[in-house]
């Protein structure tokens, strides 16, 4: 008999036993086999915020430790995830069980829209879902644009307006996040956002937020390519973009 299929039919009787022992012995001693030993935690915002990704992280390594010596089967993975959702700054999380011993899991952060500045240019971020952040050191201070109105802040209706307007301004050209340094909303004007390269004011109303931003854009093209400035450009108009040029010094 060919020797290949001697060792081909031992291994598929032989195996199975031995599948079996494992799972039996593995049970026999539960308590040391199916404990949790290793941690395997991804986090992340949407977009690059290394230095305030470094600050939050040892508050939630410290919170999977717990996890840490339980049995893997018995432990609640769904009342560990609301737990960890009951941070503000956590928008989701994926867990999973790894056998015998590793739970995995995927944390993913709340992005901070706007960067509230008070009187004394203390920040305090607010985040995509309106929630209003304590202090944050100037170090980890992720890129967002200012809101120096007091009253927007202090208005969770007017706050969650002007987040929900500016989060249609497509993030391209003059609007992309890094080029935008203040942003503030009247019941005039509606939105207004003040750009850093071209050191322009731009109103864009409260309605067509897209469709509005985008005629911005072509109007800032058209005026660079006339090498014409303007100090404030106005689309919170049904029809029309009004531009008032910047005064030649």
């Amino acid at each position: 008999m060919d020797l290949r299929k001697i060792l081909k039919t031992v291994l598929v009787f032989t195996f199975p036993l031995l599948l079996v022992g494992l799972l039996g012995w593995g049970l026999g001693h539960e308590k040391d086999f199916f404990v949790v030993r290793d941690l395997e935690v991804e986090m992340s915002f949407r977009e690059n915020q290394e230095a305030l990704l470094v600050a939050l992280k040892p508050d939630i390594q410290k919170s999977f430790q717990s996890l840490k010596g339980q049995n893997i089967w018995t432990v609640s993975l769904s009342r560990f995830r609301s737990e960890l959702l009951n941070n503000p700054w956590v928008k989701e999380v994926e867990l999973s069980r790894r056998f015998p011993g590793a739970i995995f899991s995927r944390v993913h952060f709340n992005q901070v829209s706007l960067l509230f500045a008070d009187k004394k240019n203390r920040l305090f971020p607010v985040l995509e879902n309106g929630t209003k952040m304590p202090r944050i050191k100037a170090n980890v201070t992720p890129v967002a644009p200012l809101l120096r109105n007091n009253n927007i802040f202090r208005d969770p209706a007017r706050l969650q307006n002007v987040l929900s307007l500016y989060e249609q301004v497509p993030a391209i050209g003059a609007f992309k996040k890094g080029n935008i340094a203040l942003v503030d909303h009247n019941s005039v004007s509606g939105l207004t956002l003040h750009l850093i390269k071209s050191d322009v004011i731009v109103h864009l109303g409260d309605q067509n937020i897209q469709t509005k931003a985008l005629q911005v854009l072509r109007v800032i093209d058209y005026l660079e390519s006339q090498k014409h400035k303007a100090r404030v450009i106005d689309a919170s108009f049904t029809k029309k973009v009004l531009v008032r040029p910047r005064k030649r010094s």
